[in-house]
């Protein structure tokens, strides 16, 4: 092997020295991604399920308030009808 030829090797491993750098920078970075997007999605996970739980008794109260007007509702009407 010439000098030319040791040289030109010597380049070519450093080039890709280079860019197995510039690899696993990008691979830590997507990493860091990934994490803070597992994060975000555990977060807002807990929050819809925070909201649907509130839906949920939300939803149990209308019942609730729908079912004692109705019966107060009909007790006026009880009231308020002539023969009733």
């Amino acid at each position: 092997m010439s000098l030319d030829e040791v040289h030109d090797l010597r380049g070519r491993i450093d080039d890709v020295d280079r860019r197995l750098i510039r690899i696993e920078e990008r691979q830590v970075t997507l990493y860091r991604m990934i994490e803070t997007s597992l994060a975000s999605f555990g977060d807002l996970a807990n929050r819809v399920g925070t909201l649907e739980h509130l839906k949920t008794k939300m939803l149990l109260v209308a019942g609730a308030v729908g079912a004692i007007i109705s019966i107060a509702w009909d007790a006026v009407k009880a009231k308020l009808t002539p023969g009733g």
